[in-house]
Parts: structure tokens; sequence; C-alpha cells
């Protein structure tokens, strides 16, 4: 031949790769392991593995196990105050008392009177400089209640540095406590029975700590809004776990609210108890 042919392209030689490249595996070297072989468990297990999502999903789902469980135990302790054979707990006064006032201004309805003073009034050593006002919107047939109401109060005989204004009308069905006339009034006979426990722990034991306390003040506001076919249901929820008083074997500020509602009834439902009743009454008046 005249002409000698070159080859372009030699397959037999090595190549030389740079250092900085990575090393591609062989197609063949996919199919050392056979995953046919492998059970279903252990090929899950192998792609949990390879899979940082789903690692991530499994930390979670042990959050949200670790929740559902503390969950389960307030609700089971939640469920345990609403038996009827509830844990009795002694009464604690709260642990951050509040000053005496130095002008307090209590508005009320006739219809309901607050009976609670003459228990604080009765157990303080500290009188009061009491004095009372009637609104125009109160009927006269109401006055002779008022009167007789007001005139058993025990009042401060010195100069005492506390004064309490009684206010009597019949504008609001709520009694409001007013500590100034700037502040946002106390609503309700229970909240400032609330109130009156830190002003005065030593008379009226408020454990604030105990949610079925709370649970039956609760009820004892209820009771005061409730009609008189659903009286009786309200008062059996209260005193379900009544022994000697209505919350464990000690005078708590629970007796104090439901003594305070059931005196401005009439009649009193066969479900009050009477032994009690009474015992409140020796204490009230």
């Amino acid at each position: 031949m005249m002409y000698k042919m070159k080859k372009i392209i030699v397959h037999d030689k090595d190549v030389a790769l740079p250092d900085c490249m990575y090393s591609v595996k062989y197609r063949t070297d996919f199919y050392e392991e056979d995953d046919c072989d492998l059970s279903i468990s252990n090929q899950v297990i192998k792609f949990l593995k390879g899979s940082n999502k789903m690692t991530e999903l499994e930390k979670r789902q042990e959050q949200l196990l670790k929740k559902l469980d503390t969950l389960y135990d307030r609700i089971t302790t939640i469920s345990s105050y609403c038996k009827g054979n509830i844990p009795q707990n002694e009464t604690r006064k709260p642990e951050n008392s509040l000053p005496t006032p130095d002008e307090v201004v209590l508005v009320l309805s006739p219809d309901s009177v607050p009976w609670y003073l003459h228990f604080i009034l009765n157990q303080s050593s500290v009188a009061l400089n009491i004095s009372w006002h009637i609104h125009s919107s109160v009927p006269n047939e109401k006055l002779t209640k008022i009167n007789n109401y007001v005139k058993n109060l025990r009042t401060s005989k010195n100069n005492s540095k506390t004064n309490l204004r009684l206010i009597f009308k019949c504008v609001s069905a709520d009694t409001e406590l007013k500590l100034s006339t700037l502040d946002t009034p106390i609503i309700g006979n229970v909240n400032i029975l609330r109130y009156l426990s830190y002003v005065y722990p030593n008379i009226i034991p408020y454990n604030s700590n105990d949610y079925y306390v709370d649970y039956l003040l609760d009820l004892c506001h209820i009771l005061e809004r409730t009609s008189d076919k659903n009286k009786e249901v309200t008062v059996s929820k209260i005193f379900s776990s009544y022994k000697n008083w209505i919350y464990g074997n000690e005078f708590s500020i629970v007796d104090l609210c439901a003594y305070n509602v059931i005196k401005q009834w009439k009649n009193i439902p066969k479900c009050v108890p009477k032994a009690w009743f009474d015992k409140c009454d020796k204490l009230f008046l």
C-alpha cells in the first residue's frame, strides 16, 4: 500500500484521570447484592437508613407520643376530680396576702344582700366604719329588709382606717366591689370573696391551687343565676362530696359562697344538708 492508515481511537490504552474527579462505580457493582434476596422488612430498614427525611419523621413521632402521654396523664388527673370519690386536700391560705383597703364601696341589690359581711366582721378583729345609701330605684316594700340587714352589722366604735360604704340599687343583680373610681370593679359575690380571701387569709380559707375548689366556686356563681327549676340539680353537684363541710373536713370559701346564695332563698330545698346550714347560721349570725 502506498499510504499507511493511522488509528484514530485506541481502545486498549489506559486513560489517566485527574485526582479532583470522583470515581464512578461500574454498573455491575450495583448488582453485587441482589435486593430480591432480601426480605421485605430488611428492604424497608435499608430504605429508612438511607433517608434523612424518614429519620426526622421518626424523631417527631417520638416527640408526639411523649406529648400524648403527658396529655393523657393530665386528662386522667382532671377526670378524677369529676368523680364522687375525690381526694380531700387541706385548705391552704393564699401565699401573698393583700393589704386592707382604706375605702371600699359595695354596690348591691336588696334581693341579694352580702351575708358574708356578718361572718367577716364577727371573725375579724378589725372593725369597719360602715355607712349605707339607698338608691331611688329601690321600692318601698324592700326598705324593711335593708334596714333589718344593716342594723345587725357590727360597726367600729373607734375611728377605723377602713371605710365601707353600702349602696343598695335595683339596677343590676350582680354585686360590685369598688376600691377606686378609676379601678375596674370586682363583679359577683364569688369573685369578691376570692379577693377578700387575700385580704383576710386567716378568716376565709382558699386554696387557689386546687382546681376542684374553683370548680365548686363556679357552681356557686352559676347557682346565683339558676332558675328555681334547676336549683336542686346545681345544689346536688355542690354537695356531691359533702362530709362535715362541702369540701373536706374544714370550713372554706366554698361554704361561704354557697351559704351566701342559699340564705337569700325563702324556701330551702331538701338537698341542702340541714346540719351544714345550721352550722353556717351559727358562724354567720
